[in-house]
This record gives structure tokens, C-alpha cells and sequence, in this order.
């Protein structure tokens, strides 16, 4: 899509943003949105009138006497997201990509958390970390976030050379890109979120080797995967023949359209890839909420949320 456009369109996509606020902060989610509110703080020693519950043993085994965790109130909360921008992800069979509903999808959420006061911030990658935003406050960094993803999908300048660099925060502009490495990405979030988070994973999940990282990744934090599809994922044309190439791996054939056994194992294989993902996340219990590029992200948002909060 046209980056104008796109941008049109977020900006109308964004009046659902309050009601989403109000979906968002009412998620059920471990410990984020329920509970005591609370982090832990410090150690200190023990007092006859402690709730013997906040012992901490390993502590008073090693130093030799009773030691109680003390806890600060905190309700706020952190989103990160991470946003696939690899060359799978241009795949799109009508007005959008899956890149674009990620920005679409991207920039609701940032703005439904910072309605809520919430601090977001964002890791755009493909073949590697290609950019990051720090977690902050605030309208301005939301559309910092915003604008990351949206930079990643506008088209190339003239001449097929990539848009300018040097974007804040190292984000990156157009270009080549390389397979989706979303096990680094994964990695990288682990290492960058010190506090407990909510962290939304927008791929189309096309990639090898991020099942470990996604466990270790949602033993810290509470993680949503979003999985980006599209129609083609699972149905060809019924007619004619082109020659296509593997955005991913770069390799080229010919595909029959009009076999329908070639069409049936093209579904057979979509339905392959999203068995995987589905079962790799129920695994890890990563919830999953899949959204196509011709369906209205704000509607499913709201009701992803809403479920969530019914449990």
C-alpha cells in the first residue's frame, strides 16, 4: 500500500484507540493487570509480626537468620513490541501486506497504552535487529513507534536504491532485506526488557529455530504472538502459471495453477505452518491471535482483549 494511504488509514484506525485503552487494561494477564500490584523491592530481617509467608528461605539459609522480601506497589506496566519486517512479510493478495497490518496493528496498541499512561516500546527486525526504541511515555514516542514500522515498509526510492538511514533510534529505512532470524529477535527482547512486560510478537512466524527463545521469552514476561496471514498462505489462483520465488530463501519455480493437486498440496503445507506455530505456542501457553491482511485489526483487537478478560 501507498505510504500516504497507509498513514490515512492508521490515523482512522486510531479513533478505536480509547475503547481499545479501556479492552487493554482489563486484559487477564498473570500478574500485569491483576493481583497485589506489587515488585519486589528488598531483603531485610525478620520481625515477630512479618507474615511468615514472605520468608525468604534461600536467603535466611545462607546468611544464617530469618530474612522477609518487602514488595513497592507498582501498576504500571511495560509493552513491547516486535515487529517482523522480513521479505515474507510483504506477501499480501489485496489492498494490504502483512507488513502493513503489522503497522496498523502496531500503531493501535501503542497508542491504546499510551492512553493508559503505559511506556511502549519497539525491535524491528529481520535478518537481524534492525532498530529499537527504549520503552517510554507519552503521544510522541507512540507515533515513534508508529512511524518505526511504517518506515520498514515504505517503498524503495527511485533507482531501486534503499531510503535515507539515520533514522532516531537507529531505526531502519527501506530496503533489501534478509530471512526473518526471529530467534534473535526473541533473544534480544530477553536482554533488553530487565522488568516484567507485556510483549507482542507481530510475524507471520515463517522462520526456523524460535521455539526455545519464545519459552524463554514468556517464562519472564507475559507474551502475545500475533501471527500475520494472508489468503494466499493457503489458496492459489484456480488458472494459469507464474513463475514465483521464495521471499524468504530467494528460490525460484514455476507453479502450476491449474493442478488442482498442486493447489491442494500448497494447502496442505499452509496448514502445515500454522499447525507448527499454533502447537509451539499452546506449548509454551503463548496465546496466539491471528489477523489477515483483509480483516479489521481494531475489531479483533477488542475481542482478543475481551476474551482475555472473561478467561
Amino acid at each position: 500500500m501507498d505510504r500516504d494511504r497507509l498513514h490515512d488509514r492508521v490515523r482512522r484506525l486510531l479513533f478505536a484507540s480509547p475503547a481499545l485503552a479501556r479492552a487493554f487494561s482489563r486484559g487477564d494477564f498473570r500478574s500485569v493487570f491483576r493481583g497485589r500490584g506489587i515488585e519486589f523491592d528488598s531483603l531485610r530481617d525478620y520481625c515477630p509480626d512479618d507474615d511468615a509467608r514472605l520468608i525468604d528461605f534461600r536467603a535466611t539459609v545462607r546468611l544464617g537468620r530469618p530474612f522477609v522480601r518487602t514488595f513497592r506497589e507498582d501498576r504500571s506496566m511495560t509493552l513491547f513490541l516486535l515487529i517482523d519486517v522480513s521479505p515474507s512479510m510483504l506477501a499480501g493478495s489485496g489492498e494490504l501486506s502483512k507488513l502493513d497490518m503489522a503497522v496498523l496493528c502496531s500503531s493501535l496498541v501503542a497508542y491504546a497504552a499510551q492512553f493508559r499512561g503505559l511506556a511502549v516500546g519497539c525491535l524491528v527486525f529481520a535478518e537481524a535487529v534492525l532498530g529499537k526504541l527504549p520503552p517510554r511515555r507519552g503521544k510522541a514516542h507512540a507515533l515513534a513507534v508508529a512511524e518505526a514500522a511504517a518506515a520498514a515498509s515504505a517503498p524503495r526510492e527511485a533507482g531501486g536504491r534503499p531510503g535515507r538511514r539515520g533514522r532516531p533510534g537507529g531505526l531502519p529505512g527501506p530496503g533489501p532485506r534478509g530471512p526473518s532470524e526471529l530467534g534473535g529477535a526473541l533473544r534480544a527482547a530477553r536482554r533488553i526488557l530487565k522488568r516484567r512486560s507485556l510483549v507482542l510478537v507481530l510475524s507471520d512466524f515463517r522462520a526456523e529455530g524460535w521455539e526455545r527463545p519464545l519459552g524463554e521469552l514468556a517464562r519472564r514476561h507475559d507474551l502475545v504472538a500475533l501471527r500475520l496471514t494472508d489468503r494466499l498462505d493457503l489458496e492459489l489462483p484456480r488458472s494459469g502459471a507464474f513463475e514465483a520465488s521464495d521471499p524468504e530463501t530467494g528460490e525460484r519455480a514455476w507453479l502450476p495453477l491449474a493442478s488442482p493437486g498442486y493447489r491442494a498440496r500448497w494447502r496442505a503445507r499452509g496448514e502445515a505452518e500454522r499447525e507448527r506455530c499454533l502447537a509451539a505456542c499452546l506449548a509454551q501457553r503463548v496465546p496466539v491471535l491471528e489477523i489477515g491482511t483483509e480483516e479489521d485489526p481494531a475489531r479483533l483487537l477488542l475481542d482478543f482483549f475481551e476474551r482475555r478478560r472473561r478467561g
